[in-house]
Parts: C-alpha cells; sequence; structure tokens
C-alpha cells in the first residue's frame, strides 16, 4: 500500500510555467515536493493557472501532474451543465435546454469573414452603435425599421419632421435639398 500511496497523490501545485509542455513544482509533503513536473493538456483546451490543487503520480522516476484546478473559483454547476470559466468569475456555460450563457465584462469578436445569425427574434438591451452600412431585407413588412420614440437619419429625425412645398394630387414631392 506504501507504494501506491507515493504512486499517486494529491497535491498542491505551485510556479506552474508555460511552455511546450508545462511545468510545475508539486507538493504533497514537506518531503516529498517535486520540481519541473510535466502538465499534459487535452488537445483544444488550454490553460495556465500558475497555481491550484491536483493529482501527481510518480512513474518510473519520472513526476507528472495529471490534472489541476483552482478550487476555490471554479463555478458550481448543475448536474450536466459545462463551463469555460476564468478565476475572475467570466465564464462560458452550456446549459440544460440548449442554453448557452456568457458572462464576462466585455465580448470581443473578430471573424474575417462574416457573423451568421437565424433566429425568430433578436433582443438587444442597452444602446447600439453600428459602424459601416446598415441593410435590411425581406418582405415589406419584415424590412420595416420601427421606432417606438423616433428614427433619426443623420440631422434629419422623423418626429415632427414636416416637408414644405408639397402639392396637393397624385404627385410626389421630394423633401427641399439638404433636408
Amino acid at each position: 500500500m506504501s507504494s501506491l500511496w507515493n504512486l499517486l497523490r494529491r497535491v498542491r501545485i505551485r510556479g506552474l510555467v508555460e511552455g511546450l509542455v508545462q511545468r510545475g513544482s508539486p507538493v504533497g509533503f514537506e518531503t516529498d515536493a517535486r520540481d519541473s513536473a510535466e502538465r499534459f493538456q487535452d488537445y483544444g483546451f488550454a490553460a495556465n493557472p500558475i497555481e491550484g490543487e491536483g493529482l501527481r503520480i510518480e512513474v518510473g522516476g519520472h513526476t507528472f501532474i495529471l490534472r489541476m484546478d483552482r478550487l476555490a473559483e471554479r463555478p458550481r454547476l448543475d448536474a450536466y451543465e459545462v463551463s469555460v470559466w476564468h478565476k475572475e468569475g467570466h465564464c462560458v456555460t452550456l446549459r440544460q435546454g440548449r442554453v448557452i450563457d456568457v458572462d464576462c465584462g466585455m465580448l470581443n469578436i473578430v471573424a474575417t469573414e462574416g457573423v451568421n445569425m437565424q433566429t425568430p427574434l433578436f433582443s438587444l438591451q442597452g444602446n447600439q452603435a453600428i459602424e459601416g452600412n446598415s441593410t435590411t431585407s425581406g418582405t415589406a413588412q419584415a424590412a420595416t425599421v420601427i421606432g417606438t420614440t423616433n428614427v433619426q437619419s443623420g440631422p434629419v429625425s422623423l418626429r415632427g419632421h414636416t416637408h414644405g412645398n408639397v402639392q396637393n394630387g397624385t404627385g410626389t414631392s421630394a423633401p427641399p435639398t439638404g433636408a
């Protein structure tokens, strides 16, 4: 049993150093501290928690860090939920019911070819700033822009906007130049 105890041990991992393979110092007891133990990560997932709790294994004179976590900051999840998280609290969580929550201070998306969304309703709370052109398309009703308080294009507000020189009849009249 003592050889198994020495083989696998719960440890505190300190001084994790980023590299092709991360290396850290697992400490179980003061007498069995190891330096430069290798920490491999699964493809597609990368983290550099600097220090935390984990498991150390000793095999053939080599020390490896099997798992590493930061237990104090880890989010508590409901059954089957999955989260990618940071110690400051921002995270992406996959929840039951096909729901994805993104909780952060600033969300930056860089897409060199575009962003596509297919949804029956897109809801936005807060101000909106668009740099560039905005295009709507679809049926006449689907392409309608509705402002519940006002719609403004450049200096022209549609609230109380009037045209001069309007002619009665079936013809149309254009707004004055500069309006």
